[in-house]
């Protein structure tokens, strides 16, 4: 029984790691627009991200777009039109034919329950790009964060904000996410970040900073909530370019 009784922290840990993973991926869901409308879902059909493609129910989609919808006798292949545009998929496959050229999905569409939901890219084809997304947390006005295209999670009490157009980040926890070190002055007034050759140098509270000696501004200063340290997403945006976005 010893060696049990050894791995059940371990298990219990495991168990415990991927629960709070999945708690915080399911604070973040889609926020979705037509045209800079935004679409209203009902509570059992509400978007979601699964990896970083942004699921959405079919019908109220395609009624949002003004686009036609209709199921196959076997309930798993749909087809879609809108003008003299057609689109054909089956549930569970990750391709589809749009006006008879296949294209591939990153992520197939699913259903659950009564509901299909597709990928964003999908009903984009047929809605000429009007759709827009935006990944939010659950209360609807917190900005997520993505580094390579992959959605980021954060600790209850250091969830991204946003403020005065500004986005902020809690400086330590994105900083290990880029995979940059964050050291701070003896005073404890000026943060120096180092991501291999590049370095940032910033004094809190100012709305410049130094990236490589060179002198660049900022929109917003660095703000502390409880315990944690913000500031803008500018900043580390700085080390790495457009792989770290707020949508």
């Amino acid at each position: 029984m010893r060696p049990v009784l050894k791995l059940f922290p371990k298990v219990l840990a495991l168990s415990l790691g991927a629960f709070l993973s999945a708690q915080l991926l399911a604070q973040v869901e889609p926020a979705i627009s037509y045209q800079g409308r935004p679409i209203r879902f009902a509570v059992g059909e509400r978007p979601y991200y699964y990896g970083s493609s942004a699921m959405m129910p079919l019908r109220t989609v395609c009624l949002a777009i003004g686009a036609g919808v209709k199921r196959g006798r076997d309930g798993r292949e749909w087809s879609i039109w809108r003008g003299s545009d057609r689109l054909e998929f089956a549930a569970g496959t990750p391709w589809f034919t749009f006006n008879g050229a296949r294209q591939t999905l990153r992520v197939a569409p699913e259903g659950r329950g009564t509901i299909v939901f597709v990928p964003l890219e999908l009903i984009q084809t047929m809605a000429g790009g009007g759709l827009e997304v935006k990944a939010t947390y659950a209360e609807g006005r917190d900005p997520a964060i993505f580094f390579g295209d992959r959605l980021q999670r954060f600790r209850p009490g250091e969830a991204p904000f946003r403020q005065d157009g500004v986005v902020y980040v809690p400086v330590k926890s994105t900083a290990s996410i880029i995979g940059a070190r964050v050291d701070t002055s003896s005073e404890g007034v000026r943060l120096t970040i180092s991501r291999s050759r590049d370095k940032v140098i910033y004094d809190l509270r100012s709305r410049w900073f130094l990236f490589n000696g060179a002198q660049r501004p900022l929109r917003g200063e660095s703000s502390v909530r409880g315990k944690t340290l913000y500031v803008p997403l500018e900043l580390l945006q700085a080390l790495v370019g457009s792989q770290l976005q707020a949508r």
